[in-house]
Formats: structure tokens, C-alpha cells, sequence
């Protein structure tokens, strides 16, 4: 099946337009036809420089802090901790666009055109804007390459010599410096704030059949055949001095290599990393018409679903991973790559109390393990500035980061709303993608390495915060659960805490995660003695009055029965500390959801698809159906972007982590096939799927019945795969294929 993107009409804003990439580069195409502004974006461009914001009386006042959540004075708690516990200044600076390259077309009429196609092909990585005008058709081809590190755009026309361009490079408002370097490149540059990054962006032009000039800071072509675009933009983040020059260089570099040979290495990059896991749905085939069209025949309910849209969601996460998560040095943010906005929602940071894990919860299952590269080197900085947070901040040793980073790899607190900064949780949680990779590719050189040392320095934090209970038991706090609200046993109104249970499930789940770890590369007697120790003393997750699984230590009334955020069922997923073999929680689970969603959860797109990432847990099939077409109903534009709204890109990859695991799971000590398939997928494929256990899985089903199930490993061992009431118990060979099924 031939994956594409169709709009009807060009886009009216960055948001709504066809977004290409390479990992470090990205554009927004919106399709227009007189003047097209695309905008562009480089990974690295954030306002302003690493600022130390840690709050001087924060430590001194932990424990008055602790004392009063304690006695139940929440309000006073908060009070204080506002004061003492905020960062100075409050907030990060955002991440920002490298500007708009404004591309003009002389002589043409968007109202004369005829014959429009402006669409994304994902298996090309490419975004097409296709039109007929005056007798003659036009065609613009956009993508990113990875080799060469450009974004090209290639226009053509079927009548020689009809193309006039003019292009142009700006930041509006934030416009600093721009210039004609020679005859047929332009540039913008500057600084993004005192102290911020110095950034370079160049567009160099070649036409065949006409001369390219400048004039101002513009480059253009007149009566040309064809038209190649390159645009390059790099800074001088992490001591890159000679940012300027390697712009440059790349852009001599395109135009020596030529179009062809950029073409053919881009798709020979991207095309067999795309390919590595294919999914199929009741032999679905290619729908020519407009997402929208599609979309409003859901919202009408003129159709039930749209298997095509469902597997289009799938290919689209694995693009825009690969898109914005390959070979670079920062992962995918709120927006992944692509920002038009100079002041975005919620300055388009890594928000780590649930979105940027988010992001990522699918991608070793994807076959896109390289993908996940990036967050571990953001974590890896975030150690080193995570252990002056730990010191200065609470009088701990090893690291600890909070609900927010960004470029600069911030761990102290960001903002000022009771809910969120004070959440002390962000480096653990992050610290669970290491081993997540380990469990996936079974490298042991990483797990040693890379996730452990960081697992232990996370683990070295809680030693020293962990808060004594009169029962013995250990309790972080002052916390909050991510991002709600809650009536205190005395009627007073509050978000801090001790004690969360989201806290808590993310602490067992890291202690044990790491014994194991130290298990496998022969262990620490002492050192695992004290780890086990304090997972031993960690409290239960506990159950509540009315059934649920309790979101705080006490039994407290929410505020907001309805919250989007449900942090509490981080154990269902992506923890598997609730399952079907712990029966009590795994019920008191699914109550907890439903009566959520009774009040009105799921509303934003992020939410809604890690409630179906629940319901594949829960083994709900019919549910995630209802939350895929939920999500295509409600939270989703014609480009098929997630939005909140605004649009963030994590609902796009949360969605496809709900589909996998509604395919197949292996989060227990087996895999289990179908878990959750709803009724609509009678039959499909699933090939390349990876799964914990470093193996990977071709799946098929007809009528509902699995009719092929084999497994490949990467290394000699057994298999446990469940299907149904079976067990099937395996031994594999490394790189030999074993037929399950």
C-alpha cells in the first residue's frame, strides 16, 4: 500500500502544512502557488543561553515543606514552596524557527490553476505540490537529505523556460542580518538572543536554461527550465565555531553532487529504515482522496472506519520519528523539528512528565532503535547539570531533573503552577528508555555502558530523598501527580504531595529494572542489598474505597475528575507492574480509566492515545478502536497532525504505540500475540515488529485467528508466545527464522 498524505487546498498556516526532515532539518510546506513561505527549522535554535536558575532557599526549606504536607496544610505547603522551591527566573526560553524562506513565483494566478495535488508521500519522504496553469504543469518536490544535510526543492514545468523565482530568507520579527553572499546564494544570520546561539542559514539557487543572480538579499532566476532550491542552517551550539563555513560547504557540496545523486541517496537512506516494519489492515489500499474528506466521512459517521487512515497514522509516526529523531543531537520535542511560532506553546521544550516519553514509547518496536539515540544524549547532559539540581536544591547526591528541558539540558524546576514544577521524577522516568533499548537489542556493551550508570546515579537521588514514613515505608516529596489536583482530608485544596502513586510505580519499576540489569553483568552484593532494600519499603499501589487505583498516599477527592493527565496508571503502561497476573489492580485499572473518561478525559490528542495504549493493556480491543477513531474525530488535522490543541506530535506517536500494542506485547516474561484486536480488524499483517528479548516478529491473522506467527532472534535462547489459553515454548538459533505458528 502506497502511504500519502492528500490535502485539497495549500496550507494556511506552518501547522497545517507537509512536513519534511532529516533529524537536525526540517521545513513545513504549505503548498501555496503565487508566494509559498516555508518555514524552516534547525534543532538547535533556541532563544537565549543556559541560564543556573536554582532557587537559594529551596534547601533550606525542604523540610518545612514536608512537614506541613505531612500535617495535611497543603495551602501553607504551596505557599512556601512557590516561593522557595520555583526557579529564578521562572521559565526556559522556547525553541524557535530558523526563519521563512519566501519563494515567489512571477506570472502566477492561484485562482487559474487546475488539475492541484498537494500531498506527502511517506514513502518517499517527500512533499509534492503538483498544478496545471496557462497549458503547462508545474511541479515542486521538497525533501530533507540526510547525506547531505539540505533541504531541496526541485521545480520543474512541462513548457521551457517558464519558471521566474525569486527566493528570500527572513525572521520576522526577529529579523537580524541578511545578505547575498555570491551571484547565487543568500543568507540570514545573527544571534537567537544575548547569549544565545549564533545561527546561519543559506540558500543557494541553480537553474538549467537561465542564469541565477542576486540582487538585495534575494536570488532568482528568470525564464528558467528548472529550478533546484538548497537550503542549509546550522549554529554554533556546543563550540561549533566554524558554523558559518560547514553551511556553506554544504551547499557547494549539493551543488557539485547535483540533484540525481542527492535524490538517490536520500531514498537509499530513508526507504529500507521506513520498510523495517510494515503493517496491513483487511488488505487496505491506497485512498486518493483528501485526509479531510476522509476525516468528516468519520465525523459524520457516513463510516464506522477508515482502515486506510489507521495505517496511514502508523506509517506517518514512523516518518516523523525518523523525520526529527535521526542522527541529530536533540530528540523530538512537543512539535518534534517543526515550529513557526517565536514564542510557541509551551516553548516547544521536552516536557518529561509524560510527552517526550511518549514520543518514544513505540520506537524500538518500529525498528527505528537509532531513533532513540538522541534522548540518551540529551540524558546524558541532563546527568551532569541533574547533580548540581540534586546537590543545591535538596542536599542529595546523584541526579535529578523535572517536569521540563530543552536545549541546555535544564533539570531544575520550570514555572509556577502548583501542578507541575514541583515533580522531582523527570530523570528516572527518562532514565527507563536506556534500559527499555537494552531489553530490545539485548547489547549488553550499552547496558554497562550507557544504562546503568545512568539508572545508578538516578537511583543515588532517591537514596538520599526518600522520606521515612512513621510505617517504615520510603516516599518522595514534595511531589505533585502529574498534573492534577486534589481536596485534602481537611477540605483544603492542593497539588503537592508525599508520596504519588506515579512516583512510586516509577521507582519500583527503576530499582528492579536495574537489579536486573546488575544481575546480568554478575551483580554488586552490598549495592543491590541497599537498592533491594528500598524497593522492598516502597508502599504498595493501593486500591481506593470505590475500587479505583488510588493517584494519591491518602484517599483524597479529585478536583478535576476529568483530567487529561492519568498519571497514576503509569504501572499499566508503559510500566507492567499491573497486569492481568496482579487481577485486583489490574480491575480497580480499568475502573479508574472508565470513570475518567465518564468526566470528561481524553480530550486532548496526547491523552486520548495513551487511553488506548491502557485499553491494549487492559486487552479492550473494541476500546482501542473507539480511541483510534476517537483521535481521527477529534484531534487530528488534514495533515494529520496530532493537536492538543495546538499540535503536538506526541499524540502522533503515542497512537502508534497503541496500535502495536494492541498487535502484540511483550512486556511480560512472554510475548502475546493479539491481546487486544478489535472486532473491525479481521484480518491484517504485522512484519519486522521488535520485541523485548532482542527478537523480532512476522505476524498474520485471518478472521480474527492468528494463521502465521514466526519469530527471528539475535541471539541463540527461547521464546515464550502466548496466543489465547496456548503457550508455545521456543528455542531459536540467532538469525534463524522459527515458525511459532
Amino acid at each position: 500500500m502506497r502511504s500519502r498524505i492528500y490535502i485539497k487546498k495549500g496550507a494556511k498556516n506552518w501547522e497545517e502544512g507537509l512536513p519534511v526532515g532529516n533529524g537536525r532539518l526540517g521545513a513545513s510546506v504549505p503548498g501555496k502557488i503565487s508566494e509559498e513561505m516555508i518555514t524552516i527549522n534547525e534543532e538547535t535554535i533556541w532563544y537565549g543561553p543556559f541560564r543556573d536558575r536554582k532557587n537559594p532557599d529551596c534547601r533550606k526549606n525542604i523540610d518545612a515543606i514536608r512537614k506541613l504536607l505531612l500535617e495535611g496544610h497543603v495551602e501553607q505547603a504551596q505557599f512556601m514552596a512557590r516561593m522557595a522551591m520555583t526557579s529564578t527566573p521562572k521559565y526556559m526560553n522556547p525553541y524557535q524557527p530558523a526563519g521563512d524562506l519566501k519563494i515567489q513565483f512571477r506570472g502566477h494566478l492561484a485562482k487559474k490553476t487546475a488539475n492541484r495535488s498537494y500531498y506527502l508521500d511517506l514513502d518517499e519522504a517527500s512533499a509534492y505540490v503538483k498544478y496545471d496553469m496557462f497549458d503547462a504543469h508545474y511541479e515542486r518536490t521538497h525533501f530533507v537529505s540526510q547525506k547531505y544535510n539540505v533541504l531541496v526543492i526541485r521545480l520543474t514545468c512541462s513548457v521551457p523556460g517558464n519558471l521566474s523565482i525569486s527566493a528570500n530568507m527572513n525572521r520576522k520579527p526577529f529579523e537580524e542580518n541578511s545578505e547575498k553572499i555570491d551571484d547565487k546564494t543568500v543568507c540570514n544570520y545573527g544571534q537567537c538572543g544575548a547569549g544565545g546561539v549564533r545561527y546561519f542559514t543559506g540558500v543557494r539557487m541553480v537553474a538549467k536554461g537561465a542564469d541565477v543572480h542576486t540582487m538585495g538579499d534575494f536570488v532568482y532566476t528568470e525564464h528558467a527550465d528548472e529550478v533546484i532550491l538548497y537550503v542549509a542552517s546550522e549554529t554554533d551550539f556546543g563550540g561549533n565555531e566554524s558554523y558559518r563555513e560547514n553551511c556553506l560547504e554544504r551547499l557547494d557540496n549539493a551543488e557539485r553532487a547535483g540533484y540525481e545523486a542527492i535524490r538517490d541517496a536520500h531514498l537509499k537512506w530513508y526507504v529500507p529504515m521506513f520498510e523495517r516494519v510494515k503493517l496491513d489492515i483487511n488488505g487496505c489500499e491506497e485512498d486518493f482522496r483528501p485526509v479531510e474528506e476522509q476525516l468528516d466521512e468519520l465525523k459524520n459517521e457516513e463510516k464506522e472506519r477508515n482502515d486506510y487512515l489507521t495505517v496511514l497514522l502508523f506509517n506517518y509516526a514512523k516518518y516523523l520519528m525518523i523525520s526529527s529523531s535521526y542522527d541529530c543531537q536533540l530528540p523530538a520535542n512537543l512539535q518534534g523539528i517543526w515550529n513557526g511560532e517565536y514564542v510557541p506553546p509551551w516553548q516547544s521544550e521536552f516536557t518529561i512528565n509524560i510527552n517526550t516519553e511518549m514520543n518514544y514509547w513505540f520506537v524500538e518496536k518500529a525498528g527505528l532503535s537509532e531513533c532513540h539515540l538522541p534522548l540518551f544524549a540529551l540524558l546524558d547532559r541532563m546527568v551532569e547539570n541533574g547533580k548540581k539540581t540534586a546537590e543545591e536544591l535538596y542536599g542529595c547526591r546523584g541526579f535529578c531533573a523535572h517536569h521540563n528541558t530543552s536545549l541546555w539540558a535544564n533539570t531544575d524546576p520550570e514555572g509556577i503552577m502548583s501542578a507541575s514544577p514541583f515533580w522531582p521524577m523527570g530523570g528516572a522516568w527518562l532514565s527507563l528508555h536506556l534500559y527499555e533499548h537494552y531489553l530490545y537489542t539485548g547489547d549488553e556493551a550499552f547496558l554497562k555502558e550507557r544504562a546503568l550508570p545512568v539508572m545508578r546515579e538516578a537511583i543515588r537521588f532517591f537514596e538520599d530523598y526518600l522520606y521515612e514514613m512513621e510505617d517504615k515505608t520510603l516516599v518522595t516529596g514534595p511531589s505533585v501527580s502529574p498534573e492534577n489536583s486534589y481536596l485534602s482530608s481537611i477540605g483544603e485544596r492542593g497539588a503537592l504531595c508525599m508520596g504519588p502513586t506515579m512516583d512510586t510505580q516509577i521507582l519500583r519499576q527503576l530499582f528492579s529494572w536495574y537489579l536486573q540489569g546488575s544481575a546480568v553483568l554478575g551483580g554488586n552484593e552490598e549495592e543491590d542489598a541497599r537498592i533491594q532494600s528500598m524497593l522492598d519499603r516502597l508502599p504498595p499501589t493501593k486500591i481506593s474505597s470505590d475500587g479505583r487505583v488510588m493517584e494519591w498516599l491518602s484517599e483524597y477527592e479529585e478536583l478535576e475528575p476529568g483530567h487529561r493527565h492519568i498519571s497514576h496508571m503509569y504501572g499499566l503502561h508503559p510500566g507492567n507492574e499491573i497486569t492481568q497476573d496482579t487481577p485486583e489492580l489490574f480491575q480497580a485499572a480499568e475502573k479508574t480509566i472508565h470513570a475518567r473518561l465518564e468526566r470528561g478525559g481524553g480530550h486532548t490528542g496526547w491523552s486520548r492515545a495513551w487511553i488506548a495504549c491502557f485499553f491494549a493493556r487492559l486487552k479492550k480491543g473494541e476500546k482501542v478502536f473507539e480511541n483510534i477513531n476517537g483521535l481521527l474525530k477529534k484531534s487530528i488535522k488534514n495533515n494529520l497532525y496530532d493537536t492538543h490543541p495546538p499540535f503536538q506530535i506526541d499524540g502522533n506517536f503515542g497512537i502508534a504505540e497503541a496500535i502495536l500494542e494492541s498487535l502484540v506485547q511483550s512486556h511480560n516474561s512472554y510475548i502475546e500475540l493479539l491481546p487486544a484486536l478489535p472486532r473491525a480488524w479481521g484480518s491484517g499483517k504485522l512484519t519486522g515488529v521488535r520485541l523485548r528479548g532482542a527478537v523480532s516478529a512476522d505476524l498474520e491473522w485471518r478472521e480474527h485467528k492468528v494463521t502465521s506467527c514466526v519469530i527471528t532472534a539475535d541471539r541463540d535462547g527461547s521464546v515464550s508466545v502466548k496466543y489465547g489459553e496456548q503457550m508455545f515454548e521456543k528455542e531459536v538459533k540467532a538469525g534463524q527464522a522459527v515458525r511459532i505458528i
